[in-house]
């Protein structure tokens, strides 16, 4: 099964938020493979275990569940996710994109175990397309959670920057 949510990096409409660039969007995504705990809602720990010439392992609890994760880069489009155990596996992609008119978009992509079949019910007692909604819903908010938090640092980053850049103007008119 799977879920795949888009959104624009810039979203027309909120001219207001600070407007981000490709090699922004990229840094986040390394640093959300990184620590994911500020980026994914209900990720309590992330640990990287090893690093790798393409990407890493690492060790995540989300929702009380801890699991590995090989996380794979292909700079500067894309990030992925992959676990196998033997509870479960799945694939998630990160990919930065863009849309008909050129703007950007991230998407996430989730290739997820299979559901039960309609008209059946999951062990929980919900059925395929309540569990479906929920998925999608949960993908949306880590989605534009990634975006914030990535806008945030970027922000966070630029008045830094000029916070130097002013002190240094300053100290060179003294």
């Amino acid at each position: 099964m799977r879920i795949e949510v888009t959104l624009p990096v810039n979203d027309p409409a909120h001219p207001e938020q600070p407007r981000l660039d490709r090699a922004q969007v990229w840094e986040g995504l390394l640093r959300k493979a990184e620590n994911a705990v500020p980026f994914v809602p209900g990720m309590s720990e992330c640990t990287v275990l090893e690093r790798r010439e393409n990407g890493l392992l690492r060790e995540v609890v989300v929702g009380g569940e801890r699991l590995r994760e090989e996380v794979t880069f292909e700079a500067p489009l894309l990030v992925s996710f992959f676990r196998r155990d033997d509870r479960a596996s799945w694939v998630i992609r990160n990919r930065i994109g863009e849309d008909a008119s050129g703007a950007l978009t991230l998407t996430f992509i989730g290739d997820m175990p299979q559901l039960p079949s309609a008209g059946t019910r999951a062990a929980d007692g919900r059925s395929k397309e309540e569990v479906l909604e929920e998925m999608r819903a949960r993908t949306l908010e880590t989605v534009r959670n990634t975006l914030d938090v990535i806008r945030r640092t970027a922000t966070a980053t630029a008045t830094a920057t000029a916070t130097a850049a002013e002190k240094a103007t300053a100290k060179g008119d003294a």
